[in-house]
């Protein structure tokens, strides 16, 4: 599977308060695929510098999480993570 083809799937995923999709609104930073599978790394912490800014987020960010496998839920070796903090989303455990 080509980057190509992982964005057009991602702008099926909508972002639940503007429902806007997450590519056009910039929360994907980038795709890479590899031998070892398909990484995307998402731009949700941007912007959230107070704890309490942080915890009102959480709820938005599983959902966009919950979506994003969802569209790709046929993708072999599949991690999400924070483009930031490089902290993983998905999967949550070791295989």
């Amino acid at each position: 599977m080509e980057s190509e083809e992982i964005y057009e799937r991602l702008k099926r995923v909508k972002e639940p308060i503007t429902g806007v999709d997450i590519v056009s609104l910039g929360l994907v930073e980038a795709v890479t695929v590899d031998e070892d599978g398909v990484r995307v790394y998402l731009r949700l912490s941007e912007g959230l510098h107070h704890p309490f800014q942080n915890a009102l987020s959480w709820p938005v960010r599983w959902r966009i999480i919950r979506d994003i496998v969802a569209a790709l839920d046929d993708v072999a070796g599949l991690e999400i993570l924070d483009a930031r903090t490089l902290e993983r989303y998905y999967p949550l455990e070791e295989d």
